[in-house]
């Protein structure tokens, strides 16, 4: 029985860092793109779950189906303003798992429309990610303090003083 239980715990966890098949997700009218949001759901768990690795191919065709997907709902509106993504936009994977982030709240709290809140939450959820999954020694200065201010209960003083 133990055996039985490990195994389709690991089985669980493999098939939990599976790329859904994106080949066969159209995005090319108003209700593709609501359709496709638990595709999308799948696609964020899915770069959330793996490391930053520059070489990965699924992992980059999860990323641009999601910049695709971002692009065209007309469901959501993603606010990517300088303040917040000037922190990432020195690692394009970082700046990739900002907006998974961002995706990953809005789609989890749909009424919320204020682009403060927005980036917020998804600070929240970003930067533990980085903060396992990067090298450290290569983020800036900024970085570093936004994840202090995040550590300290303080992010939104932070960026909005």
């Amino acid at each position: 029985m133990l055996i039985f239980l490990f195994c389709c715990t690991q089985a669980a966890s493999s098939f939990g860092q599976e790329l859904p098949n994106l080949k066969n997700v159209k995005l090319n009218k108003r209700a593709s793109y609501k359709h496709a949001e638990s595709t999308i759901n799948k696609v964020v768990d899915y770069l959330f779950q793996t490391p930053l690795q520059k070489k990965n191919k699924s992992r980059n065709e999860a990323g641009k189906f999601l910049v695709d997907w971002m692009n065209g709902t007309p469901d959501y509106v993603f606010y990517l303003e300088e303040k917040e993504t000037n922190f990432f936009n020195t690692n394009a994977d970082f700046l990739l798992m900002y907006m998974a982030a961002l995706t990953k709240f809005s789609l989890a709290h749909p009424s919320e429309k204020k682009k403060q809140e927005q980036a917020l939450g998804a600070m929240q959820l970003v930067l533990p990610y980085l903060y396992q999954q990067s090298d450290k020694k290569a983020w800036p200065k900024e970085l570093w303090q936004l994840y202090d201010a995040s550590e300290n209960g303080k992010l939104k003083e932070y960026l909005y003083p």
